[in-house]
C-alpha cells in the first residue's frame, strides 16, 4: 500500500446519511468522490470537503458494467423507498430498487476490486439496515434488496480478505433523513393512523431507545469500519438499531 491519499467514493452522498458520511471521512484524510443522481447536490457536498462530484443514475446497470473505479473505500449508501402491500406493490418499482440497491453495489464492487486488491488494501461499507436482519409489513423490494445486500457483502468479505480487503455492512434502525420523512404519510395510510403518530407507533415501536439514529451517528461507524484499525473486522452485520434486533 502507498502512502497516496486514500480515495473513498459514497454513493447517494449528496444527502442524508451519504452527505454525512462523506464530511466524516474527508475529516479522516481521504479524497472524497461524491456520487448522486442529484448532480447539483454532489456538487454542493464536494466543493463543502474539496473533493469531486460524480453525477450518476445507478439504476442504469447497463453503463456501470464496464466501470473501472480507482478507490481505496466504497461506501454503497444510495437507496430508495416504496411502501405497499405485496399483491398492490407495482413490478417495475420492485425491479427498480433491486436494481439500484443490490446489482448497482454489486457492479461498483466488481469495478473497485481489482485495484483494491493491486494495493493490497481496501473497505467496502455497505449501508444497510435493521432490515437487512429482520422484516416489517409493505417493504417487501426494500426488504428484500437490504438481505440480498447483506449476502454479498459477505461473499465479498470472504473472497476478499486474503487480499486485505474487508466487506461489511451497517445497520441503522429508522434514520433521520429525506427518505425517511417522505415514508410518513404512506406509513399512516396503510396503518390508518395521523402522520404525526407514524415515528412513535411505527418506526419506533420495535427499539428501546426511542428515537430516530442521527445520520452522524451513522457516519461514525462507517468510518471507524473504513478506518485502519477495524482490519480484522469483516463480513459483520453492525447494527445500530436502538436494540430493535435484540428482541
Amino acid at each position: 500500500m502507498t502512502d497516496r491519499t486514500h480515495r473513498a467514493l459514497v454513493t447517494g452522498g449528496a444527502s442524508g446519511i451519504g452527505a454525512a458520511c462523506v464530511r466524516r471521512l474527508a475529516r479522516d484524510g481521504l479524497h472524497l468522490v461524491v456520487a448522486d443522481l442529484d448532480g447539483e447536490g454532489a456538487e454542493k457536498v464536494a466543493g463543502d470537503v474539496g473533493g469531486e462530484a460524480w453525477q450518476v443514475d445507478l439504476s442504469d446497470t447497463t453503463a456501470l458494467a464496464e466501470l473501472s473505479l480507482e478507490v481505496d473505500v466504497l461506501v454503497n449508501n444510495a437507496g430508495i423507498q416504496h411502501v405497499a402491500p405485496v399483491h398492490e406493490f407495482p413490478p417495475e418499482r420492485f425491479a427498480a430498487i433491486l436494481g439500484l440497491m443490490v446489482e448497482a453495489p454489486f457492479l461498483l464492487i466488481r469495478a473497485a476490486l481489482p485495484g483494491m486488491y493491486e494495493r493490497g488494501f481496501g473497505r467496502v461499507v455497505n449501508i444497510s439496515s435493521v432490515h437487512g436482519l429482520v422484516a416489517s409489513p409493505y417493504k417487501s423490494a426494500y426488504v428484500t434488496a437490504k438481505h440480498g445486500l447483506e449476502g454479498l457483502s459477505k461473499v465479498v468479505a470472504l473472497e476478499g480478505g486474503g487480499h486485505g480487503v474487508t466487506s461489511n455492512c451497517v445497520n441503522p434502525g429508522y434514520v433521520r433523513t429525506p427518505l425517511v420523512e417522505r415514508q410518513v404519510a404512506d406509513q399512516a395510510r396503510l396503518h390508518d393512523i395521523p402522520e404525526s403518530e407514524v415515528i412513535e407507533q411505527v418506526m419506533l415501536t420495535e427499539t428501546a431507545i426511542k428515537r430516530l439514529v442521527e445520520p452522524e451517528e451513522v457516519a461514525d461507524l462507517v468510518a471507524w469500519v473504513a478506518g485502519p484499525t477495524a482490519g480484522y473486522v469483516n463480513g459483520a452485520s453492525l447494527s445500530m438499531d436502538g436494540g430493535w434486533t435484540a428482541r
